[in-house]
């Protein structure tokens, strides 16, 4: 993940480095576009759905993607398996909210609640997967025993469950003015804050093409407009340490007014990542260093 994403040669990449993992795909299985993303939340309501969102810089993540596919083929029926590749689909992971590759979330009920982040041991994978199967059991989506400790869906407030689902459903317009709505009375709060960067995020992005805009990037290294847009695409992808590691590589020998430019954008990157997330402490350490 930490590659520098405007030189990454992609047809380098290996088979095994695939995000679509190296083994056959469940008969359920579904990969997720911006297109069918509302339909696959939709039909949550009949049925539990693992969401693993990866990519092919994700260091071992064909194989954990294979893993995944056994441990939810164990429960076959029970639970489905859908796959974003954040790369190909980085409006979704953006939609989704992700901080780090691979995430796992559940969908039920038309609901999302984060699962994990990161590849995670086979028998821990199994112990989500048990649970999962027995969350359908209790809800009425698969026949089997009631849990006592399956996982709890996490409750946002009612607003914010709003502007996130119009996030979801591509409505940037409604999203953006639902959470600054919700920070004019809940000033600072970081789950509004952190939607309405991503809002921002989507919205800068809504008509680039990924392969342009990466290439203009690669292309351009003094553009600041294409750096910029680099660093978007970088943390659309998932790829955190890169995003950053673009703007603030450009900070030391900026002129004031590019220094602007370049420090409004990353603290509005921050925001998408969240303050408590450790990439965002060092990347703001770096900067504070680079400012003095």
């Amino acid at each position: 993940m930490t590659d520098a994403y405007g030189v990454m040669d992609f047809s380098s990449l290996k088979k095994e480095n695939s995000a679509a993992g190296t083994s056959q795909p469940l008969a359920d299985e579904v990969s997720v576009s911006e297109q069918d993303l509302q339909g696959l939340i939709d039909s949550s309501q009949q049925q539990l759905t693992l969401l693993l969102v990866t990519s092919a810089r994700v260091q071992g993540g064909a194989s954990f993607v294979d893993a995944v596919r056994a441990a939810v083929g164990r429960h076959a029926g029970t639970i489905r398996l859908a796959l974003v590749d954040a790369d190909q689909q980085p409006r979704v992971a953006a939609a989704l909210r992700v901080q780090s590759l691979p995430a796992a979330m559940l969908m039920m009920k038309g609901q999302i609640q984060p699962l994990f982040e990161g590849a995670v041991a086979d028998d821990q994978l199994q112990s989500v997967m048990e649970q999962l199967a027995q969350l359908a059991a209790q809800e009425g989506m698969s026949v089997g025993e009631a849990p006592s400790d399956a996982p709890a869906a996490a409750q946002l407030p009612p607003e914010l469950e709003h502007a996130t689902t119009l996030l979801q459903n591509g409505d940037l317009a409604g999203a953006q003015k639902a959470f600054e709505d919700y920070l004019e009375t809940h000033p600072g709060d970081p789950e509004a804050k952190r939607g309405a960067a991503t809002t921002r995020l989507m919205e800068r992005t809504r008509e680039v093409d990924l392969q342009e805009g990466r290439r203009a990037a690669a292309d351009a290294p003094e553009d600041l407009d294409a750096q910029l847009l680099g660093a978007d695409l970088d943390l659309l992808g998932g790829h955190v340490d890169d995003a950053f590691g673009r703007i603030l590589d450009r900070y030391a020998a900026a002129d004031a007014e590019t220094r602007d430019r370049l420090r409004e954008r990353l603290l509005d990157l921050f925001d998408v990542v969240g303050a408590d997330d450790e990439r965002v402490g060092a990347a703001r350490r770096r900067l504070a260093r680079l400012m003095f």
